[in-house]
């Protein structure tokens, strides 16, 4: 006996009905061909022509058979594919046997059912959705969300710990947008989300488009090369990707540096009789020879056929894979027509993908309007070029980002973009990272004032915390009594519910506000109003330590760095200027106690040579005065070189801050005392000003 999946076509029921005009049969693959050969035998009924997934190889055959075993017709295809598919097979073998063999040694569909084609049939073989094949290999312990079978699948990999990525990259004829940025940003945290806490090394390969109408178009408005145009936009691009923190790919590609390979893809194709070139010199993709059109994007099928100006194309939805030079473009020469021409927009990926991952890939990316027709285009010329069953196991596609008060997406076509380099003026790179993590990748993203304000906020939130968790790790700040143990379990229970988010289709909403509320437990603590139970030691350093050293990590991870927390990657000159800092910041803090009156002997650093409290008494208000202006004019002399200093109580602590704009947030924490409000501790006055 042998394992299939049987799933009707017509009525999508497993168990099919003899009004069912086609039945596909799904081979188990881990089943030998001896097992297959054996129980099929009499069993094709049909004539059919664009029976299975191995396309270049089904087209190739058109077969009839009967219960007697005879094969009454087999005719070979233009160049010989029939005969490819039996090419290892003895030759005493028998017709049916080899071509039996043939189909199931490429694990091919085929049909079987009524040997004729009703109307119906006919138009349902066009928008068939094919089932889709689960990978076999290693379990990441992931879940992805997959386009093409619309619901959440484990992400299975057939070399462990190695995703082979391809993602579309821009089309480089001006400036990149946040639109751009956004999607970028997006995929690359999914990307150190598998290499940071899964550990999956990831082969990320992008394919840059530096031949197109736009960028033609684009080169004629201005008066300029087209290769020095896309060139130039490229830079930029990557310099933009430098700035928000995107990783560089492992493999970055070019459409005008294969174009030879672009141009045997194609011939392949026409080959196989998927594809035919007019006199013009286009060449056209048949979608009629191709039964599995629409897997990627079924609802868009209807009513989706566009007025075109290609009048020598035969059908309204074929589409160009090449397409005949016009006067004043650039072109490479060609076999076809003219022999003149370049590349149509959906051949470049797929052939890029090709040349570097072959006829499988793992994952296959972009922006969610690269679904229809860019995908649905790409993987039905893939699939024709390879005769494979399943080009892609899982397609990704990040949803669009929207200007606040707009239906339409931001695009460059629209011209409503806002460009990476406005955006910098405005916001810092972390802050545009926050913003994305903020939101799930999959979702449509509003961008505004207020959304970025929500991703100011959440990042100061945690910069604030670090600094202070290491004011009191240090022994500088004190906080409540906690216990150590309950802390510990806290954070166990945080990483938990982090790891889970990330497993779950990357929802990094959900881990950051695991984050977010063990930050917020912590803060209390740190603010004499723990939520944690309170016992054990005074105080529990070690644990505040864990604690901040796994959202440093989970941080640095997610490409979220502070720059007064780079650790080892610190210049020596970097070190110098922390340790100057600490004593700098030491010294004001002595000073400003003694402006504010406070005891001396409290403070860790204290020495003999300090004066005795008794005299530090004696000094008047306006004696004092001038030491509190003394320490406000520092501080606010360092804010303008990237430095703010923090006052908690009789204690300082500084920090780095990269922001255009400083916000005096000191108010967040209790106990924080302004300079302009610094109280008297030995004169019953009042507020004291600086």
């Amino acid at each position: 006996m042998f394992a299939a999946r049987w799933k009707c076509q017509k009525c999508q029921l497993n168990t099919p009905s003899r009004d069912c005009a086609i039945l596909w049969q799904v081979i188990n693959r881990t089943l030998s061909v001896k097992s297959h050969a054996s129980g099929l035998g009499g069993r094709l009924t049909a004539i059919h022509t664009q029976a299975c997934l191995r396309t270049s190889s089904v087209n190739a055959v058109r077969f009839v058979s009967t219960e007697s075993r005879d094969v009454s017709a087999v005719r070979h295809a233009k160049g010989g594919l029939a005969r490819r598919l039996a090419v290892s097979i003895p030759p005493s073998t028998s017709s049916l046997f080899r071509l039996k063999y043939a189909l199931l040694k490429n694990r091919l569909f085929f049909c079987r059912g009524i040997h004729h084609q009703s109307k119906h049939s006919a138009k349902k073989r066009h928008v068939t959705s094919e089932a889709w094949i689960v990978p076999e290999g290693h379990d990441t312990g992931i879940r992805v969300y997959n386009t093409q079978t619309r619901e959440k699948s484990r992400l299975v990999l057939p070399h462990a710990d190695l995703v082979r990525w391809y993602v579309c990259g821009p089309t480089v004829y001006d400036h990149a947008h946040i639109g751009h940025a956004s999607c970028y940003v997006k995929f690359d945290i999914i990307r150190r989300v598998m290499q940071e806490f899964f550990n999956i090394d990831v082969v990320m390969v992008m394919g840059i488009t530096d031949i197109d109408d736009k960028i033609i178009n684009r080169s004629l408005e201005l008066n300029v090369d087209s290769r020095h145009l896309s060139r130039k936009f490229e830079a930029e691009f990557w310099d933009d990707m430098a700035k928000v923190k995107v990783l560089p790919p492992t493999v970055l590609t070019r459409v005008t540096e294969h174009i030879p390979q672009i141009i045997r893809f194609i011939e392949k194709i026409v080959e196989a009789d998927y594809a035919y070139p007019t006199a013009s010199g286009s060449v056209y993709f048949d979608l009629t020879k191709y039964g599995r059109y629409g897997r990627l994007s079924p609802q868009q099928l209807d009513g989706e056929i566009r007025e075109t100006h290609d009048t020598d194309k035969r059908h309204a939805r074929d589409f160009a894979l090449w397409k005949a030079a016009k006067p004043g473009e650039p072109w490479w020469a060609s076999p076809w027509g003219s022999r003149r021409g370049r590349p149509g927009w959906h051949i470049e990926c797929s052939t890029m993908a090709s040349e570097i991952f072959g006829e499988k890939m793992d994952i296959h990316s972009g922006g969610v309007d690269l679904l229809f027709p860019h995908h649905e285009n790409e993987l039905a010329q893939s699939e024709a070029y390879h005769g494979c069953a399943q080009w892609v196991n899982y397609w990704l596609h990040s949803g669009h980002l929207y200007t606040k008060g707009s239906a339409e997406k931001m695009s460059k076509s629209l011209k409503n973009t806002t460009s990476v380099q406005q955006l910098l003026l405005l916001y810092s790179p972390s802050q545009f990272r926050m913003f994305c993590l903020l939101s799930h990748y999959r979702k449509n993203v509003e961008y505004s004032e207020e959304s970025m304000d929500r991703a100011v906020s959440a990042r100061r939130k945690l910069k604030s915390f670090l600094s202070i968790a290491d004011a009191y790790i240090q022994g500088r700040v004190d906080g409540a009594t906690i216990s150590e143990a309950d802390l510990m379990k806290l954070l166990m229970d945080t990483r938990g519910r982090f790891i889970a988010a990330v497993a779950d289709d990357f929802d990094t909403p959900r881990a950051m506000e695991a984050i977010f509320e063990l930050v917020a437990a912590c803060n209390q603590a740190l603010k004499h109003k723990s939520r944690l139970p309170v016992g054990g030691s005074a105080r529990c350093p070690g644990a505040m330590a864990a604690v901040v050293a796994f959202i440093d990590r989970v941080l640095v991870a997610l490409g979220i760095q502070f720059s007064h927390r780079m650790g080892v990657d610190e210049s020596r000159s970097g070190l110098q200027l922390g340790r100057t800092m600490d004593s700098l910041t030491r010294f004001r803090s002595r000073v400003r106690r003694v402006a504010l009156g406070a005891p001396l002997h409290t403070a860790p650093d204290a020495s003999e040579t300090e004066l005795p409290h008794k005299e530090v008494q004696t000094l008047t208000r306006s004696q004092r005065a001038p030491l509190l202006a003394a320490c406000d004019e520092i501080r606010d002399d360092l804010i303008y070189y990237g430095i703010q200093i923090k006052d908690r109580g009789n204690e300082s602590f500084w920090e780095y801050s990269s922001d255009s704009t400083l916000q005096q947030d000191q108010s967040n924490w209790e106990g924080i005392v302004p300079e302009s409000e610094a109280k008297d501790a030995t004169s019953d006055t009042g507020k004291e000003d600086s």
